[in-house]
């Protein structure tokens, strides 16, 4: 796992520094790590959502994804989050947690979860919910725990987890509940209480009152730590690089941070209380997002998809959406939370370079002359239809076929000669032309004109050679 882990790292690395996208055989070549290696690292990326792939042409893309990490995303959370692997040991802790537990992250790490918080684990029941969340089943404990020697009661969701490598473990959200059960204990003593004070004196109703008081001052005090925690998370959603928002059921927007806003390209104002689809959609996409949306609130954990924005100037803008469903703690949808990348500029240049493509393939298709192109190890990897009128093969019979399997000995001879002159003296604008003989389908000899140069990629390095083909005609 070590060495997924160092590998995945440079991938990464890699992938943030060419925010276009890489191919596969290019991560391979500045990892030094070869091509089917990379290409199981990044399925494996791709899977855990650390990136993100797109077809481009006959090639695949990787790109850096630009969702927020988990690990980030938990400690906008104010529950108390560990994640444990199946030997029970800590693999990750939000802030929370470790405040809760009074130790570092990094004397967390790698403990077993009783050796860094004793008290939870001699809860028996939690044991065993433990291990059914490992066996696929979600579990909810109400955990009673001492903290600074106050009893204090939390409900924790255990639910089963997989790793980005794949494996199992478990995820403990843990909800503090102390004030709400404190609450419930107390207001069921104040309604005793007050069956007794109405008998008494009315002189004792005066210290009641007062107690109301202080229970309303204190549920002020609760009010104004919640508005402070919800600008606090809203800070951490501004520093976000795409668009974040809040739908509610009814379809108006109740949250979005600062870059939404720079995307939609409005006040704050013009977005809180507005409904989102109706109003900054495009029209012609309004309606299949209104089937997504519905799609959520219908029991859909998330959907990916594209759909564009229409700013007050009139520009629309293409959006590639992440929405995920919001719940309560009962489990019904109470929103959606989406998350929206502008690819109007990335999706621009890929249509550029699939039309660029295009004008190539139909350029090289329909010469007479026979465009071919050979590796490194002199094997061909590309040639146009006009090789059938020449040896008379197809394109695919001739492809992955090596050079010296259609020239005789003595022609493949003087070939490797020019080949090997070249690899020491030549240079990118090396070019040369040479007769030769090669065998057609029928194994007969066909005099041509061969007109080739070397091929590097962007660092310098040699590739290949890339050239023509054509056939002499007798006089």
């Amino acid at each position: 796992m070590e060495l997924y882990n160092d590998e995945a790292a440079k991938i990464k690395s890699l992938l943030k520094e060419n925010p276009r996208g890489m191919s596969v055989t290019d991560i391979s070549k500045h990892v030094s790590v070869n091509r089917n290696t990379v290409a199981k690292y990044l399925e494996l990326l791709r899977i855990s959502g650390h990136i993100e792939m797109e077809n481009v042409g006959t090639a695949k893309v990787y790109f850096l994804s630009q969702r927020i990490p988990v690990s980030t995303l938990l400690n906008f959370s104010s529950d108390f989050i560990v994640v444990i692997n199946d030997n029970n040991k800590v693999v990750q802790a939000n802030d929370r947690f470790l405040e809760l537990s009074k130790v570092s992250k990094n004397a967390i790490q790698g403990k077993k979860l009783c050796d860094v918080f004793p008290p939870m684990i001699s809860n028996k029941t939690l044991l065993e919910s433990i291990k059914d969340a490992r066996n696929g089943n979600e579990q909810v404990e109400t955990l009673d725990i001492f903290v600074d020697n106050e009893l204090c009661f939390f409900k924790a969701k255990i639910i089963p987890s997989t790793f980005d490598d794949g494996e199992n473990g478990v995820t403990l959200i843990m909800e503090n509940i102390t004030e709400e059960i404190n609450s419930r204990n107390i207001l069921k003593r104040q309604q005793e209480k007050l069956e007794i004070l109405v008998s008494q004196r009315t002189s004792e109703l005066k210290e009641t009152n007062e107690m109301l008081k202080k229970e309303i001052d204190e549920r002020k005090k609760i009010e104004e730590k919640l508005q402070d925690e919800h600008e606090k998370a809203q800070n951490y959603l501004n520093i976000a690089g795409v668009l974040i928002a809040v739908i509610e059921t009814d379809g108006k927007c109740t949250l979005i941070n600062k870059k939404g806003l720079d995307i939609l390209e409005r006040e704050i104002d013009d977005v809180i209380g507005h409904h989102f689809v109706n109003e900054f959609i495009l029209e012609e996409c309004r309606e299949s997002s209104m089937k997504r949306g519905q799609q959520i609130f219908d029991g859909e954990k998330e959907i990916n998809c594209e759909s564009y924005i229409i700013t007050p100037s009139g520009k629309s803008k293409l959006i590639k959406w992440l929405h995920v469903a919001l719940k309560d703690k009962y489990g019904n949808v109470t929103g959606i939370l989406s998350s929206g990348q502008d690819i109007t500029e990335q999706r621009k240049i890929e249509e550029e370079l699939k039309e660029s493509e295009r004008k190539y393939r139909l350029l090289a298709e329909n010469t007479m002359d026979c465009i071919w192109t050979i590796d490194k190890d002199m094997v061909f990897t590309y040639v146009n239809p006009a090789v059938y009128d020449i040896a008379g093969y197809a394109p695919e019979e001739w492809i992955g076929t090596k050079l010296s399997d259609h020239f005789p000995e003595n022609e493949m001879q003087k070939l490797n000669e020019i080949i090997i002159y070249f690899l020491e003296n030549g240079t990118d604008n090396s070019r040369t032309r040479i007769e030769s003989l090669i065998y057609n389908k029928e194994m007969d000899l066909v005099p041509i004109d061969i007109y080739g140069k070397m091929l590097f990629d962007e660092g310098g390095n040699y590739q290949g050679f890339q050239g023509t083909t054509r056939k002499i005609d007798p006089l």
